[in-house]
């Protein structure tokens, strides 16, 4: 008996470093479309039915107990346009390692900025032709490498700060410790949130030193079964490919029709201060229909219309699509 008893209290022994090593979470989501897809910006034009992946992931989660008061915590994840089956089709998303405790979160890699992040959940038509990425050229919607970014909440308030270096040459090229940086400061109380996000911009190259950045201010709300959101947006990213600021304004809406069907709408402008104007509207409405907590379909369209001084283009999406979580 005595024998009995050491062996069970080495095995406990034993298996506490095991239990503080939590199993790796694997997780995924499939996303496919089944419509007509129309391309006037497109050179050559498009005007065919397409089946699509949109932004389809798989990847890998967990954490490690390292003290009674911080985490260790690890996330890979890959996308993939599994419908086209190249290898050519798999992408990197948010990848990193990191620290978590009562103070918030430290995370190095490959992360979304705060900027983008601080929509929260404005943005209707994610990962569609109707995503607010698509409404304009200037759309803070970035995921960078070489991020540190840390997360942290008080009471209501939420905040985030990101420093990006650039890893140049150090002669011509960004060579600093964050020559890009984004900052977001939220609040939340109930059916209320509220955020403002900042990006600031240290490009390299030709553009050495030359700073230029975004501002976002989100809101939602929510009222029973319907939420409306508003988004307001101005500055300039990217300054090679346009200096041109850009200027965005747009909302967002949602009411639940039952307990499975959602119907959505979303509108977004967009207008830069070029010489030339290029003014952009993008306006979706869609049905969402939940077969179970990871299992939607939903039907929708979408149409981005561009005007470019005495040129306009229209693109659209008409059709079906599924989404399933894993």
């Amino acid at each position: 008996m005595q024998k009995k008893i050491i062996a069970l209290a080495v095995a406990s022994v034993m298996a506490i470093p095991l239990a503080a090593q939590a199993t790796p979470t694997v997780y995924g989501k499939l996303h496919l479309s089944y419509g007509s897809v129309e391309k006037e910006s497109a050179t050559p034009k498009v005007d065919n039915w397409q089946l699509r992946s949109h932004a389809s992931r798989f990847g890998i989660k967990g954490s490690r107990k390292i003290s009674n008061s911080l985490e260790a915590i690890y996330k890979f994840e890959w996308q993939v346009d599994y419908e086209q089956g190249t290898d050519a089709a798999l992408d990197r998303r948010n990848m990193y390692a990191g620290l978590k405790g009562d103070w918030g979160q430290l995370r190095f890699g490959r992360h979304d900025t705060p900027l983008k992040m601080s929509q929260g959940k404005f943005d209707q038509f994610g990962d569609t032709d109707a995503d607010l990425k698509h409404a304009g050229k200037h759309d803070g919607e970035n995921r960078l490498d070489n991020v540190l970014v840390y997360m942290g909440k008080t009471g209501n308030v939420g905040y985030a700060i990101a420093a990006i270096p650039a890893e140049g040459d150090g002669t011509t090229a960004g060579d600093g410790p964050a020559d890009s940086i984004s900052a977001s400061i939220s609040y939340e109380s109930g059916p209320f949130y509220v955020a403002l996000a900042q990006d600031s911009y240290d490009d390299t190259g030709a553009a050495a030193n030359t700073e230029n950045g975004l501002t976002r201010l989100t809101g939602t709300y929510k009222m029973g079964n319907m939420q409306l959101g508003l988004m307001w947006q101005t500055g300039v990213e990217k300054v090679a490919a346009s200096t041109a600021e850009e200027d965005w304004l747009g909302v967002s809406f949602n009411t639940k029709i039952g307990g499975k069907n959602k119907f959505k709408a979303q509108y977004i402008m967009t207008e830069d201060n070029a010489a030339t104007k290029t003014e952009r509207s993008l306006m979706a409405l869609g049905i969402d229909h939940k077969f179970d907590k990871k299992t939607t379909g939903y039907i929708m369209y979408s149409n981005l219309e561009t005007d470019a001084g005495a040129t306009t283009t229209d693109d659209s999406f008409a059709g079906v699509g599924l989404v399933m979580k894993f």
